[in-house]
């Protein structure tokens, strides 16, 4: 089995273990990379989640449906489509421990079913189902680090930037290895490992926060030459 996986953006492969973070400002611009990344995911046999924050299960069935037949895909269980809600609010509230353990239960199923070498994720945050703690958000996020490497795996996570604002920026650099910018998958010099971001964040004061956010701001902007 290799680790380079198609991410369905032509010219772009992901690798076992990849934790990538998009940015997004329209359900368009969302699905340019949800919708291929699946399909593609679909097309190889691998176990597909997709996570989504803002659209009804059906929309996103019935948009794969114009190359693959997720219908079946679905009876089959290789492809599962969970509202946000469903996989965030289970006890009511948003926590970190709560989702991460979500996620170790769906990884353990899909070991015990054994049909399935690989399994590829994908999360949209919008705010309008979920609203998230923003700490709480990091500490998920930051966690997933540790949880990624112990599963054959890729995870993509998608934020609507109109909605959580440029301020989100910092915090999604800090924790994504990785970051899907326009038609590049691009290594992020601003990713810091859960460790370092646990005692980074007892130390960083308000002024360093507003450098962080200016130079990541910076780095993304020069990155995607105003994208997004």
């Amino acid at each position: 089995m290799s680790d380079a996986l198609d991410v369905g953006v032509t010219g772009i492969a992901a690798t076992l273990g990849d934790h990538i973070c998009g940015l997004y400002s329209t359900e368009a611009q969302r699905d340019q990379i949800m919708l291929p990344f699946l399909r593609a995911g679909l097309a190889a046999g691998d176990k597909c989640i997709c996570v989504v924050d803002g659209a009804e299960s059906h929309q996103v069935v019935a948009a794969l449906d114009a190359h693959v037949d997720a219908g079946n895909c679905i009876a089959t269980k290789q492809l599962e489509v969970i509202c946000a809600p469903d996989m965030y609010l289970r006890s009511g509230g948003f926590s970190a421990n709560e989702v991460i353990g979500s996620w170790k239960a769906a990884m353990a199923d899909v070991m015990y079913d054994g049909r399935f070498d690989v399994v590829r994720a994908v999360e949209t945050w919008s705010r309008r189902e979920v609203v998230p703690d923003t700490a709480e958000l990091v500490v998920l996020e930051s966690e997933m680090n540790r949880f990624l490497p112990l599963f054959p795996q890729v995870v993509i996570c998608l934020y609507d930037i109109s909605r959580f604002g440029s301020g989100i920026i910092v915090d999604l650099l800090k924790t994504h290895p990785r970051m899907l910018v326009g038609e590049m998958l691009v290594e992020n010099p601003y990713y810091t490992s859960p460790d370092a971001l646990g005692y980074g964040a007892q130390r960083t004061g308000s002024q360093t926060r507003d450098d962080e956010i200016e130079g990541a701001a910076k780095w993304y902007f020069d990155e995607t030459t105003g994208s997004i």
